[in-house]
């Protein structure tokens, strides 16, 4: 019996189509399951504490609130504000330069309310009949800047108390002298 051949074909090739189309895929995912948590922070230079532990693993969806010293427009350079080799020469004393971000918008005491109140309400104990006003289990860290006026931390807290909002679980940032980073 005498076995056929087939000729040989010279033109071979398979459909990228799929392929494309899977990488293409893969390319959307990765874009939408990458780690955002990130664009909540803001550039500081934190405070310097012996106490200052590792914030490892970080809570949950927790809330980040960042004050930092940022120039209004128009404006160049603070005359106050002066690093030298990354320490502290002189901060800067003009209220106009320190402002609160919350999720990369600038903040006056309203909005932040406002805000903070969303942001509790996220996660607020059920209203009962003993407890009217309950508080939010809600985290909440600040991030102030070394040479942050202290009474823009007290604004964060006072937020944070207020009758409305109740977030209790709040941390201030700083790093520890001897940690690396």
């Amino acid at each position: 019996m005498k076995i056929k051949r087939l000729a040989p074909l010279d033109n071979v090739g398979f459909n990228m189509t799929p392929m494309i189309d899977v990488v293409f895929q893969l390319i959307v995912f990765l874009m939408l399951a990458v780690d955002f948590t990130n664009l909540d922070l803001e550039f500081v230079r934190p405070a310097l504490s012996t106490q200052a532990r590792e914030d490892f693993p970080p809570p949950p969806d927790r809330l980040t609130v960042n004050i930092v010293h940022r120039l209004p427009d128009g404006v160049t350079d603070c005359p106050q504000y002066r690093y030298e080799k990354d320490k502290l020469v002189h901060p800067c004393q003009i209220d106009a330069h320190w402002k609160i971000i919350v999720r990369g918008q600038d903040m006056n005491d309203a909005e932040l309310l406002r805000t903070l109140k969303i942001e509790a309400d996220l996660d607020r104990e059920p209203v009962t009949e003993k407890n009217l006003h309950p508080a939010s289990n809600r985290y909440l860290i600040i991030r102030p800047d070394a040479s942050a006026p202290a009474y823009m931390i007290g604004k964060v807290l006072e937020a944070c108390g207020n009758k409305a909002v109740k977030i209790w679980r709040t941390e201030i940032g700083a790093r520890n002298p001897g940690a690396t980073d």
